[in-house]
């Protein structure tokens, strides 16, 4: 078999198993008609309706805003402190219970206290997201640090280098391979928390639009907000990976060097 002929293989078997599946539905639909099992163009109807007119506005563009903040406020927050973390190591004792106490609590669990503090508000709903994915971010860089060269940062610190300048041209790009690795946990983290943050006292969002939805006995745009979420995920995945990519080529060629001096 070719090279050619082994990467169309599995997508084929990838295509033809969606394809089934959306078959087996959509007979199931037609033979069995059942108020939670829509036929497809009925779902695909509701979909293309919420990329468009007010539905973009109502539902799909407030979500994104607030994923978009916050999981920045997460990222952002998760590196420098954990960062920081790691390379400071006399911090850890006075730290570690507190990030081990807060990371063991749900972040479902928070959303009534910060209701309650923020308020059925943006902010509410920003706090939840930030607050339920900063922490993969945040353990990933602790051991995206503490796994760093202690040559490399004895250089650093020979050739004058201040601790802010030995985590930002040291510590950082050494630990980016483990951060990246958070940030992806993360981000599905996130998905999940923007969506239960819209299910209580809003009145915009696709958690809203679904449970609207529910509500209404409107089960084909149900799915269509479900399919949704996971057009979003999967772009933003995507996305993801292709900074990912391009971020770190320079670590992927520097291990393929490694790898190489390793078995010549």
């Amino acid at each position: 078999m070719t090279s050619k002929a082994s990467h169309i293989a599995p997508l084929a078997w990838q295509i033809g198993t969606i394809a089934a599946l959306l078959a087996l539905w959509q007979w199931s639909a037609l033979t069995h008609p059942a108020p939670y099992l829509p036929r497809l163009e009925n779902i695909a109807a509701g979909y293309v309706r919420l990329w468009h007119g007010d539905l973009l506005y109502s539902a799909i563009i407030p979500s994104l805003y607030r994923l978009a903040i916050g999981f920045a406020i997460a990222v952002i927050a998760g590196s420098v402190i954990g960062l920081a973390l790691g390379y400071l190591r006399g911090l850890e004792p006075w730290t570690r219970p507190v990030l081990e106490y807060l990371r063991f609590i749900p972040a479902v669990a928070i959303l009534p206290a910060a209701l309650l503090l923020f308020g059925p508000t943006d902010t509410m709903r920003i706090f939840v997201i930030a607050f339920g994915s900063v922490f993969p971010v945040l353990l990933a860089a602790i051991d995206g640090a503490r796994r760093v060269d202690l040559t490399l940062i004895d250089v650093a610190r020979v050739n004058g280098l201040s601790v802010v300048e030995r985590l930002v041209r040291v510590i950082l790009p050494a630990a980016l391979p483990s951060i990246f690795a958070g940030v992806r946990i993360a981000l599905s983290i996130a998905l999940v928390m923007m969506v239960i943050s819209e299910l209580i006292a809003a009145d915009n969002g696709l958690g809203y639009y679904i449970l609207r939805s529910q509500r209404l006995f409107q089960t084909a745009n149900v799915y269509a907000g479900v399919l949704t979420i996971g057009t979003i995920g999967l772009t933003l995945t995507l996305a993801l990976l292709a900074v990912e990519n391009h971020v770190l080529a320079w670590h992927r060629g520097w291990r393929g060097l490694s790898n190489a001096g390793r078995t010549a």
